[in-house]
């Protein structure tokens, strides 16, 4: 019997060991996951019951994350309001945080955005939930974003929405900036391709024609003196004017010649290029010594320049008249042709045209009229009333 009794008490203490090993082995595996962040909370039973208690240590690298992050992240309810916000949202909307949390989502986004928002909550969670929109920030300052939105398993809170909002700004600029510099490159390669049609059309043709009667004049000047007279003539008319339509192309590359050079020099510029170009007769009187402020200068001679180019498409003139004069208290240039009127609004259509050229003469103060005289040709005036000094 006592043999019996001993051996019973052997088995219980091995019994007694293996279940303290297993707890054992349970307790370690469980210092091991909240050791490795595995546990965020532990449920304790007592006399009072089931407890949990949450692990702050858990907590932190996940709020950590947020807070830190380059992005905006938030927290709402389907009826927009935010339950929880971090720092960078806030400073996304140029907001304090404690009046961001608590706001409605919709105060802070842009009225034309307002249905998309809605729509990315109301959309099924297979679908993609991601859109662009524009946020306004406190100070009114537009501020486009990236906008994710995914539900929140909440079991407390049904329908929560977590959203990730990305800052679009400074990428915004930067496609701006390379949009703006490929339009420069495009417009610098149109304005290139129009001086080299201009180099094509107007001086290539001018020294052809003057190298032709380089190569007959001295022929003609064996044969009939007189002719070899007008063909010198000719000749010395032909490079004066591809002299001057050289010029004004260098001008165009060089816009601070069209504001150092002096403006009866500019013109005569213009006249001498018209008459080489054309043949047309160009008289170019200049009254008086002109210092005329850069803009106003500019004005001036685009509209002598624009002037000139619609006598030639429309006009037909044998005689065309630029004068510019002082006029009172004013300086006003004037282009006077004697060819066919035209109508203005349908010939200032070209590079510049009429609406552009009034724009600019408003901008430097200057008056522009343009005076049709069937029968006697068009008149084109500029009056700047310049200041005393």
């Amino acid at each position: 019997m006592r043999k019996k009794t001993a051996l019973l008490n052997k088995k219980q203490l091995v019994d007694e060991n293996a279940a303290l090993r297993m707890r054992l082995e349970e307790s370690e595996d469980t210092l091991r996951a909240i050791r490795s962040g595995e546990v965020d909370a532990i449920i304790v039973s007592g006399v009072g019951g089931e407890q949990v208690f949450t692990l702050t240590s858990a907590e932190r690298p996940y709020r950590a994350l947020i807070e830190d992050m380059q992005e905006g992240a938030m927290t709402l309810t389907s009826e927009g309001i935010i339950l929880y916000a971090n720092r960078y949202f806030a400073e996304m909307l140029k907001t304090p945080l404690e009046k961001v949390i608590g706001s409605t989502i919709h105060t802070w986004i842009a009225p034309i955005y307002q249905e998309i928002f809605l729509g990315l909550l109301q959309k099924d969670s297979a679908e993609k939930r991601q859109e662009e929109l524009l946020l306004i920030s406190g100070d009114g300052t537009p501020v486009p974003v990236h906008l994710s939105v995914n539900p929140l398993p909440v079991e407390w809170l049904p329908d929560c929405f977590g959203l990730v909002a990305i800052n679009l700004t400074e990428q915004k600029k930067r496609n701006e900036a390379v949009l703006a510099a490929e339009k420069a490159a495009y417009e610098l390669l149109e304005e290139r391709q129009r001086l080299a049609d201009d180099l094509h059309d107007a001086v290539n043709q001018t020294l052809f024609s003057a190298s032709l009667i380089a190569e007959v004049l001295p022929r003609m000047l064996e044969k009939d003196q007189a002719e070899a007279q007008q063909s010198l003539e000719d000749l010395r008319r032909l490079t004066r004017g591809a002299l001057a339509e050289m010029r004004a192309l260098l001008a165009e590359l060089r816009p601070s010649l069209l504001t150092d050079s002096d403006p009866g020099d500019l013109l005569r510029q213009l006249g001498n290029a018209l008459s080489g170009r054309t043949n047309i007769p160009v008289t170019v009187s200049i009254s008086g010594k002109f210092i005329l402020p850069p803009e106003v200068q500019v004005v001036f001679y685009r509209v002598c320049q624009e002037a000139l180019n619609t006598i030639t498409l429309h006009a037909k003139s044998s005689q065309v008249e630029i004068s510019l004069q002082h006029k009172g208290e004013s300086v006003e240039l004037r282009v006077l042709d004697n060819g066919q009127d035209f109508d203005p609004e349908e010939a200032f259509s070209g590079f510049s045209g009429l609406k552009m050229l009034r724009e600019r003469a408003e901008a430097a103060g200057a008056g522009l009229t343009i005076t049709r005289r069937p029968g006697y040709g068009t008149e084109v005036i500029l009056d700047w009333p310049a200041p005393q000094n």
